[in-house]
């Protein structure tokens, strides 16, 4: 009587955690699935001016970006800038958006359109920074004979 016992909650054990690894393995297609959604978007950005160019390295750049792009997947999408977490705009239930805007800066301006609420990159352009004069590097100090 007792062996019944131990083999009935032995089978209910199995039963449970054949549920378990069911639900686990369900949950990751639904992950690998979203992530697959997420990439599968085909899109493409373009940024002008593709540089912006300062008198000396080091300087800040000042540029007036005009930025466009398109999706193949209607939807809710926003614009950044590498390091910035607010987006620079929304647009909603959009395949296509433009944005011009004045950036002053000292390193590369990186921007990337992601789906609202979303952390992964459909698209990405870059304005490069450039330098008439590159910085020098320290004086020399001490007097040269030949």
């Amino acid at each position: 009587m007792h062996t019944k016992k131990l083999n009935k909650v032995d089978k209910q054990i199995q039963r449970l955690l054949l549920q378990l690894k069911t639900s686990c393995l369900l949950l990751l297609l639904l992950a690998i699935n979203s992530v697959a959604n997420a990439t599968d978007i085909q899109a493409s950005m373009k940024v002008s001016p593709e540089q912006c160019v300062a008198m000396r390295q080091g300087q800040a750049c000042y540029v007036s970006v005009e930025l466009s792009w398109q999706v193949d997947t209607p939807g809710n999408y926003c614009l950044y800038t590498a390091g910035e977490p607010k987006a620079l705009n929304c647009w909603i239930n959009s395949s296509v958006g433009e944005m011009k805007k004045s950036f002053d800066s000292k390193v590369n301006l990186e921007f990337s359109l992601r789906r609202q609420n979303e952390s992964i990159s459909v698209a990405t352009a870059v304005v490069k920074m450039a330098w008439v004069h590159k910085k020098k590097g320290q004086p020399r100090k001490s007097w040269r004979i030949f």
